[in-house]
């Protein structure tokens, strides 16, 4: 997502819901790497402070949970996101929103809450925001074997070896 659309400079902010899914944490610590933070939001839970501290460990800069949404628009008034990564949909899509600056960009790429997406006007029209979508299969069929995913991998590769990404957390699960 981040190689698909390079707007965030180094020392901007991407927000992303579903932060601690696989592509969540794949997010965080790309960014790190190239110097952009991130707010993150995970779902309501209890003691949410183990999963805050483990994505923070991961380059993480801010966390908050879907219930501190205020919270987040608060903290994005001041870190002001021009880029949003929507995997979850739902009344979570108004929230990303509303924390974007002028003129920013919400990319949607998959739906967990299998809901519709809540798109209020308001940020819409006030604030210039254009919505996409990004769906790795037909980026895939696009570019196979072209230059652009060549050097993508050859990034993704760079980071693995020198640490900068690390796989997520697995649990085995055995079948009986």
């Amino acid at each position: 997502l981040l190689w698909y659309q390079r707007r965030v400079r180094e020392g901007g902010w991407v927000l992303q819901n579903g932060a601690n899914s696989a592509v969540g944490r794949a997010v965080i610590q790309l960014c790190r790497a190239q110097g952009i933070r991130t707010i993150n939001v995970i779902r309501d839970r209890e003691n949410p402070e183990v999963l805050k501290s483990e994505l923070k460990q991961l380059g993480a800069d801010a966390v908050f949970m879907n219930s501190e949404a205020s919270e987040m628009e608060r903290f994005c008034a001041e870190n002001i996101p021009y880029l949003a990564l929507n995997m979850v949909c739902g009344e979570e899509t108004a929230t990303l929103l509303n924390c974007l600056g002028n003129e920013g960009q919400l990319i949607t790429y998959g739906c967990m809450s299998m809901q519709p997406m809540v798109i209020p006007f308001r940020p819409m029209l006030s604030k210039d925001i254009t919505l996409q979508s990004f769906w790795r299969s037909r980026w895939t069929k696009q570019n196979a074997r072209t230059e652009q995913e060549w050097r993508m991998f050859e990034d993704i590769a760079r980071y693995f070896n020198t640490g900068g990404l690390t796989l997520p957390p697995l649990r085995r699960v055995f079948l009986v």
